[in-house]
């Protein structure tokens, strides 16, 4: 009997204590300045699943411990934490209008995302050639590589034009050279890179054409965090190679404007790979640039983005030339103005002008880096490209529980250059007299893209949000100087080429308690590029093949389909997609033996087929303990070419990701492997043969020495293994090396030096 009452007065000491310390919470959600009420913030009890959403008026009730701290969160101001026991009245303090970022989290009616990438300290543990070595370790994403900075990310099956990469939400620098020896990803400062922003697949249409999806890498902006002057300077050095870096970083910023500018500076040697065999990969290159914001609202914004990069002595280990110059220039002008009445949500309106200036050749006019055929044969192409573009979007809010995007938005890519080839000797013999050859890259050809679009999201219920879009695009394709060849292969005179395409998207996604699931279909379309148009008679892939544009090929279009789901429980993270596409008139290169004209190789020329592909990519993240934390992820695509009855090619084979991060104030660890699975599907059309599997470990040290000294180091390729990736290109016109794949970079010791005032 006495057992079962000291059971019962503990029984209902711990009823009591749990009912003491749970209540329902009752608290409103304001502005700081304006008074006004904040509905959709997103109250949640830290450490937890638990959360709501304040209503119109602001309000909320939650159910909590009254001890715990909550997390208050919503688009546009910064997140703040409370005591449970002080949320009668939360004052929210707004952030600073951003113009470059396309997703947003905490918002259900603006979350478009499958995946938002952070780009942490961790990074500097290894020293970017370019920014796509920050696409590393993002799942589903691979590698192309053609030297040490003509790399390039592949999403899936899907790579160059065929995925949209924007800077800061709109703006975008195209590739001079048909080789693309000078990406996208080359002409920024991968230490100015923050954040990477994607969506895997066209699931939204405001951001211009998407056939593959979406990559926004955004650079640097002043938060009141940053108010007053503050900035750092940074060193790094790596020994494969005797790779230096040298950088620095200034920002002053004040509630009402900001300055923030970079510069840095690269040099890099030749590294030598797994085998002991050194590969042609020096460059160097000097980069700034200058962002300057003006408030004259709390609730606007208007940015100045200037960036300048050149580039020199840069050489490519898999392509037939090198580039003694390679300079780019970029001007961006951005407004924007949010909450302006009950029914306008933003106002914004964005235009760019790029140009890139760009030099290859097979001999720099000295000894030490010239071609084997250098001085036999003497080729130079100076080369241009210049890219003008332009976005204005409104955001319509007809009620709390809808909101429209709509606007147009405009591209217009420009490119020129001739190819001048010196021949000074014929079977071994000096020629008295050279001869000289002329070719045009580009024929001085014009792509405009004008495109209208419509977007609508709605909150179907607290858990559960539609969104529906539509998007038209005008394309005209023109060349003011085009070959006499060149038309005659198309029976005469080319006309101007007119697309109108239509995309669109559809998707439902329900979020609650950690738990989301998310259902898309898209309809990509993407019209031809300039180089499967109007190139003409250059070696531009990963065979010896000359390629032939062709005018007359018809978009590209991608019906498709993702399932993705993910799950928050406890110290666990996990997730997972699946999906499928149907790709119509997708554009590849097959042999025209009736080209040859007076050639003796047959050329390739750009042709329309039927493709598909499918596949997933999963995460298991798993916290052990308070600072070490395990992740992980699988990704594995595969994808057919119909027409041809084989594999797509350049298509990466499975991937796999595994890593222990351990972390604490002062000091971190950061132990990564990559585990890649042989490549067994391949293209015979464009000659690819079975990639092996290989395996790869590396490991990241960082420490705070000071409070604003940052001292790190690493090993990569512990192991010093062999290996390429099956997307890797081969060595061409070099010595000891041709027709070997590009190996990647063998054991390499770095080391780096941050110092934040």
């Amino acid at each position: 009997m006495k057992k079962y009452i000291i059971i019962s007065v503990l029984f209902t000491l711990l009823t009591t204590t749990s009912f003491s310390q749970n209540k329902t919470l009752k608290g409103l959600v304001i502005d700081d300045k304006t008074k006004e009420p904040i509905s959709n913030a997103v109250i949640k009890v830290q450490n937890s699943n638990h959360y709501t959403i304040t209503d119109i008026n602001g309000n909320f009730e939650l159910v909590a411990d009254e001890k715990a701290i909550l997390e208050i969160s919503i688009l546009n101001y910064i997140t703040k934490k409370e005591n449970a026991n002080n949320c009668s009245i939360i004052r929210m303090i707004q952030r600073k209008i951003s113009l470059d970022e396309i997703i947003v989290k905490s918002n259900p009616l603006q979350d478009i995302s499958h995946s938002v990438i952070v780009v942490d300290d961790i990074k500097k543990g290894s020293q970017a050639r370019n920014v796509t070595d920050l696409f590393k370790d993002i799942t589903g994403f691979s590698i192309q590589k053609r030297s040490a900075t003509a790399i390039e990310p592949s999403l899936r099956a899907f790579k160059y034009e065929q995925m949209n990469i924007k800077y800061d939400g709109g703006m975008k620098m195209v590739h001079a050279c048909p080789n693309r020896m000078d990406p996208i990803t080359a002409h920024v400062i991968p230490e100015e890179v923050r954040k990477i922003e994607v969506v895997k697949g066209p699931f939204t249409v405001r951001f211009g054409q998407s056939f593959g999806g979406i990559v926004n890498m955004i650079t640097k902006t002043p938060t009141p965090e940053n108010y007053g002057f503050n900035g750092s300077v940074q060193s790094a050095y790596e020994t494969n190679g005797s790779n230096f870096v040298a950088r620095a970083e200034l920002m002053y910023a004040k509630e009402k404007y900001d300055l923030t500018m970079n510069g840095e500076r690269r040099d890099f040697g030749n590294y030598t790979d797994g085998d002991g065999i050194v590969t042609s990969a020096g460059f160097e290159t000097i980069s700034y640039s200058i962002k300057a914001g003006y408030n004259p609202k709390d609730n606007a914004r208007l940015q100045l983005d200037w960036r300048q990069k050149f580039g020199k002595n840069i050489m490519h280990a898999g392509l037939p030339m090198d580039s003694p110059k390679d300079d780019s220039y970029m001007l961006g002008l951005d407004y924007k103005i949010k909450k302006i009445n009950d029914k306008i949500n933003s106002i914004s309106a964005k235009g760019y002008y790029s140009f890139v200036d760009h030099l290859m050749t097979n001999g720099f006019g000295n000894d030490d880096n010239t071609r084997p055929n250098y001085p036999a044969m003497d080729a130079r192409t100076p080369i241009q490209s210049s890219t003008l573009g332009w976005k204005f979007e409104i955001g319509l809010t007809p009620s709390n529980k809808l909101l429209i995007y709509t606007g147009f938005d405009a591209d217009i890519i420009k490119r020129d250059g001739t190819k001048t080839v010196i021949i000074n000797a014929m079977n071994g013999n000096s020629l008295p007299t050279p001869i000289i050859k002329k070719a045009p890259v580009w024929q001085d050809a014009t792509i405009a893209d004008y495109g209208i679009f419509a977007e609508t999201n709605y909150k179907l219920t607290s858990k559960i949000t539609t969104t529906i879009g539509l998007r038209t695009d005008f394309v005209n394709a023109k060349m003011d100087a085009p070959s006499a060849n060149f038309e005659a292969l198309y029976g005469g005179e080319i006309e101007d080429i007119d697309d109108v395409v239509i995309g669109g998207n559809i998707s439902a996604k329900y979020r609650n308690n950690g738990l989301q699931l998310q259902l898309a279909f898209g309809r990509g379309t993407r019209t031809p590029s300039m180089v499967e148009r109007y190139i003409y008679r250059f070696t531009i892939g990963a065979d010896s093949r000359q390629y032939i544009g062709n005018p007359y090929l018809q978009p590209e279009i991608n019906n498709q389909m993702e399932f993705s789901i993910s799950k928050k429980i406890n110290k666990m993270r996990l997730g997972a997609s699946i999906f499928y596409s149907k790709m119509d008139n997708y554009i590849t290169a097959k042999l025209n033996p009736t080209f040859i004209g007076s050639g003796t190789v047959a050329p390739k020329q750009f042709v329309n087929v039927d493709a598909n592909q499918y596949g997933f990519d999963a995460f298991f993240n798993y916290k052990i303990i308070k600072n070490l934390e395990f992740k992980s992820d699988i990704s594995l695509t595969k994808a057919e070419n119909e027409t041809f009855d084989e594999p797509l090619a350049q298509i990466a084979p499975m991937q796999i990701h595994l890593g222990l991060k351990y972390e604490k104030e002062k000091y971190w660890m950061d132990l990564r492997s990559q585990f890649v699975s042989k490549q067994a599907d391949f293209s015979p059309s464009f000659n690819e043969t079975e990639t092996p599997a290989y395996h790869t470990f590396d490991l990241r040290l960082g420490y705070k020495l000071l409070k604003n000294l940052h001292l790190g180091a690493s090993i990569l390729n512990i192991f010093d293994t062999a290996y390429y990736s099956h997307l890797n290109f081969s060595f061409k016109n070099a010595d000891e090396n041709n027709g070997r794949r590009i190996y990647e970079v063998g054991r390499n010791f770095s080391f780096y030096v941050k110092y934040d005032f």
